[in-house]
């Protein structure tokens, strides 16, 4: 199991679905279950909800899927590994992977697709709050087994390049 840990527009979903693609294993949107459970969106379940239940929604998803044993890569949320238990769960059950990228990369993709970081509408200075977010997650991010530049995922060009120095770095 590969488990691709991060901030938002990190690139964990596009980069673990090509990885997906390239090595036929499944692939797993962490984000993408919670909404299938809760039968709406991030935004919808933050919105009505809160963002405690949704780390709850969370919490059950990635226990499904660390129970399963087809060994898919998995695009966790940011906060993921933040919720008591969870990067521990992680580490125990595979290969966790902490993606970085460039800060200025990051603000364009979150610019770029906008009411899909519940988290960061309305911030005023998205950087700034990626730091400040940064400082509060990073001692779960970095116990991951191993950290990646993620920065290089915007073009089919790009995503190719990206996947085959994943696969030349790290053991997936």
């Amino acid at each position: 199991m590969l488990f691709l840990i991060g901030q938002a527009a990190c690139g964990k979903s596009t980069l673990g679905r090509a990885l997906a693609r390239r090595t036929g294993r499944p692939f797993v949107d962490l984000d993408a279950e919670v909404e299938r459970i809760a039968g709406m969106s991030v935004a919808a379940i933050f919105a009505t909800r809160g963002e405690e239940a949704f780390r709850a929604l969370e919490a059950d998803a990635l226990a499904a899927v660390t129970a399963r044993a087809d060994s898919p890569i998995v695009a966790c949320g940011g906060g993921t590994p933040c919720r008591p238990g969870a990067i521990e769960a992680m580490l125990a059950a595979g290969t966790v992977v902490l993606l970085r990228a460039d800060t200025a990369r990051v603000v364009s993709r979150i610019l770029d697709a906008p009411g899909t970081r519940p988290r960061l509408e309305g911030v005023a200075d998205i950087a700034v709050a990626l730091a400040r977010e940064w400082e509060q997650r990073a001692p779960f991010y970095t116990r991951a087994h191993h950290t990646f530049d993620s920065t290089r995922l915007d073009t089919p060009a790009e995503i190719d390049l990206t996947v085959e120095r994943f696969i030349n770095t790290i053991p997936i």
